[in-house]
């Protein structure tokens, strides 16, 4: 699935990391100790311009920080793929499959050549469980997301797509 992943970490990338998580909401309102875990677990993958990184249905069990490049969300129709959104350096996705098993309803692919950091749902579920408060502090922070979302959207949705809007009410 990916080109190729980086588990020799040096000081200063784990630094990086760090950093990066604390500016993330979905991360920094977690215990320090446990932001430093992540950004220990945390592991660097290249992705080759057009290469998958899931398809649709797939359990891809991870987030996603894009640090450089380009990711394509996309959706099937049909023997076609339609292009949902594309996603730059400092997107976050996938933090609901840190949470638990969810099926891709998109494909994702590499746009360009581009360099990720991703936390696994195993790291996270054990730093769950290392930090129990962690688990009402990501939900917490989901909750924000998926608001901030929909209110973005409904500020750019036309009238005829209202209909799918609501998912702030579910």
């Amino acid at each position: 699935m990916s080109s190729s992943m980086e588990s020799n970490k040096q000081p200063s990338e784990m630094q990086e990391n760090l950093a990066l998580l604390q500016e993330l909401d979905f991360f920094s309102a977690l215990p320090l100790k446990a932001i430093k875990l992540l950004a220990f677990v945390a592991e660097r993958q290249h992705f080759s311009e057009d290469e998958t990184i899931f398809e649709e249905g797939d359990d891809y069990g991870r987030a996603y920080i894009i640090l450089s490049g380009e990711l394509t969300l996309m959706k099937k129709s049909g023997n076609t793929k339609q292009v949902v959104q594309h996603f730059h350096q400092g997107n976050l996705l996938g933090t609901l499959s840190l949470l638990g098993v969810i099926p891709s309803l998109f494909l994702l692919k590499a746009g360009k050549k581009s360099t990720v950091l991703t936390i696994s749902r195993e790291h996270y579920t054990k730093i769950q469980e290392q930090f129990p408060e962690t688990t009402a502090l990501s939900l917490k922070a989901l909750i924000r997301e998926v608001y901030q979302w929909e209110r973005k959207n409904l500020t750019q949705a036309q009238l005829c797509c209202l209909k799918q809007a609501g998912v702030t009410i579910l």
